[in-house]
């Protein structure tokens, strides 16, 4: 178990040099990118004493390096500071968009990891047609952008076929009361959802297959083929057994893939999450909810990974020697 310690005590230093990385880069990056917020916040006032007091107001008229301090020393103290347009915090906007996002991405989550885990499956005890056609299947999957099929998707099933909504959470023409409101949040969770969850099937198809073919290579899985064990229990009791591990890693480790593919999913569907709130942010260079989204976004992806690694170091010796 000292070994254990001492790996993730190397781990949490890692991910904390790495968490104070990302502030500094997202910083510098939102605040050298083209635009400046005080004059949208100016509006139609083009007096150069005004701005200059905007500037002032929000601290943009200090040294770059400086604002970066302040910032980190900001939020060390858990102040995230407030939107320049909303005149909330930084915090109480995202906390109340993260339920939305984490829904969607949960949502999606578990469709590609059911979808995924079973084609991979397939594939690798299929050997033939039923291999090729998948392979083939995840390959398209992979290479689909989420603008592209999101759109698709919208002008497809809502616009034309009108069978889903074209965007937003619940209907607005509708007050739904109890198990219908979650039901109605199901029937506009469908079309976001399943944009998100196809390139990540594709991923973990292939991340599967490749495992299971690994683990039926193995000697346990021949010696169960020579006591004449049936070939669905060589598959399933132990040939995936052994395969999973792997593929519950990389499913831990895609969860940065899927925040990113949720921005562009709920810009799209119009989905009330933190997606959508940082393409409006972007748009008004509102800094701090940029800064916000992000900070919450590389939180959340290294705590996943920490846990993802602590778990395999138990499960896997030869990790903490590593």
């Amino acid at each position: 178990m000292p070994g254990l310690a001492t790996f993730i005590i190397r781990r949490i230093i890692l991910y904390i040099a790495l968490f104070f990385t990302v502030i500094v880069v997202t910083f510098l990056l939102v605040h050298m990118a083209p635009g400046d917020p005080t004059y949208i916040l100016a509006g139609q006032v083009n007096d150069p004493e005004f701005i200059k007091a905007v500037r002032h107001r929000f601290g943009l008229d200090k040294p770059l390096y400086i604002q970066l301090l302040i910032y980190i020393e900001n939020v060390l103290k858990g102040d995230l500071g407030y939107s320049y347009f909303r005149a909330e915090p930084v915090s109480t906007l995202i906390l109340s968009r993260i339920p939305a996002t984490f829904l969607l991405i949960l949502t999606a989550m578990f469709i590609a990891s059911l979808i995924g885990i079973t084609l991979g499956t397939i594939a690798a005890y299929k050997r033939g047609l039923a291999d090729a056609v998948i392979s083939l299947l995840s390959l398209i999957g992979i290479s689909i952008p989420y603008f592209w099929l999101g759109q698709l998707m919208l002008i497809t099933f809502s616009l034309n076929l009108n069978l889903f909504p074209t965007g937003g959470m619940i209907s607005l023409t509708t007050s739904y009361q109890g198990i219908y409101y979650y039901l109605d949040v199901l029937y506009h969770l469908v079309l976001p959802a399943t944009t998100l969850a196809i390139f990540n099937i594709a991923y973990i198809t292939r991340v599967t297959r490749g495992n299971v073919l690994d683990a039926l290579s193995q000697d346990f899985i021949i010696t169960a083929k020579a006591k004449g064990l049936p070939e669905r229990r060589i598959i399933f009791r132990h040939a995936l057994r052994n395969a999973i591990i792997p593929v519950i890693t990389f499913i831990g480790f895609n969860t940065g893939t899927l925040l990113v593919g949720a921005i562009v999913t709920e810009t799209i569907f119009a989905w009330p999450g933190m997606g959508s709130l940082l393409y409006s942010s972007l748009q008004l260079r509102d800094y701090p909810v940029m800064l916000g989204i992000f900070i919450y976004g590389a939180l959340i992806v290294i705590l996943i990974n920490l846990i993802v690694d602590i778990l395999y170091g138990i499960l896997d010796p030869r990790i903490r020697r590593g």
